[in-house]
């Protein structure tokens, strides 16, 4: 698989453009940016398209930034596409919704689990509403994973555990001894970036019809009940891997019954049947829209229709018995 003739066209536009910016001074974009952020009604839908246009800068030479919203967050100005969209938009613009209900569900739960952690945002985000919780944050790509420890120390959040791995359904086979199991990660061509968002996986994946790679990565591996066999809340952004590993964990779902919020992307039908075993089973399914959640019904759930309808890729798997936490 290649990437297509409009990708392409649209990569080297997005690249030309990214070096033509470097000549716009740092703090000019920065005061541009304060502008936008404080700005509404006319005078920020007239900056909008300035916006659109200078986030391609690249951050640097900024170390950090904090991001904007009321939480007081820093993080590392990497070469990320993530972090390029919050130094913009921050946790009112970047996945609108998801951050204030991604807070909310970590202040009540005691043992978090987030696979696919990146660089981090939801991590800090959500070791700081919860920092009495146990949370493991667990990411793949070993330079990620790297951006992602140096976001929780810049933020003062030491109580998060970090483990660089994939999360698998099953091991195919053991690692040699003393060593863990490795599994190939795929980063994508069109994500030229140090901590590209989109690694997925190169077998096992679902969905993932649109990403060429022609670089791959060796990276350690888990299998999923070693390391979800607790968690009272679980988020899952691993690029089409959702339903293998949530597959691998029914029996720990059926007896901890743990919050998920899962990515769902479309043409996953393994992922859609386990949401849908998990709807019947009391589970509420719940689609995050911009500034509330949906409620799926029976019908939604089982549809072959994309889950994704209200601005977010993800919803909130909720047992009913906990329908009063949100």
């Amino acid at each position: 698989m290649a990437l297509s003739t409009p990708t392409r066209i649209r990569m080297g536009a997005r690249q030309s453009l990214s070096r033509a910016l470097t000549v716009v001074p740092v703090d000019l974009v920065g005061r541009v940016r304060d502008t936008f952020v404080a700005a509404d009604g006319p005078r920020r839908r007239a900056l909008t398209p300035v916006a659109a246009v200078l986030r391609h800068r690249p951050l640097a030479p900024l170390e950090t930034f904090a991001v904007p919203g009321d939480t007081g967050l820093r993080l590392c100005a990497v070469e990320s596409r993530l972090a390029r969209l919050l130094y913009w938009y921050g946790d009112a613009g970047y996945e609108q919704g998801e951050t204030a209900w991604w807070r909310r569900l970590c202040a009540g739960a005691t043992s978090i689990v987030e696979i696919g952690a990146n660089i981090g945002y939801y991590t800090v985000q959500g070791a700081q509403a919860g920092p009495t919780a146990r949370y493991v944050a667990i990411e793949a790509n070993p330079e990620s994973a790297d951006v992602l420890r140096r976001n929780l120390a810049l933020n003062g959040l030491d109580h998060v555990e970090v483990i660089v791995a994939a999360v698998v359904g099953e091991l195919d086979s053991p690692g040699p001894a003393g060593r863990p199991a490795r599994v190939r990660l795929a980063l994508p061509d069109q994500e030229r970036y140090l901590a590209p968002t989109g690694a997925y996986l190169d077998t096992g994946t679902e969905g993932i019809t649109d990403r060429p790679a022609s670089r791959t990565i060796e990276v350690p591996a888990v299998a999923a009940p070693d390391v979800l066999a607790t968690a009272d809340l679980v988020k899952l952004d691993i690029e089409g891997a959702e339903g293998q590993v949530l597959e691998a964990v029914r029996p720990a779902l059926a007896a901890n019954r743990p919050t998920i919020v899962v990515e769902v992307l479309r043409n996953v039908p393994r992922l859609r049947a386990l949401i849908a075993e998990l709807h019947s089973h009391g589970y509420l399914v719940l689609a995050i829209g911009a500034a509330s959640l949906h409620l799926l019904t029976a019908d939604e759930v089982r549809s072959a229709a994309p889950l994704p309808r209200f601005g977010s890729r993800d919803v909130v798997l909720l047992p009913a018995e906990r329908a009063a936490q949100l």
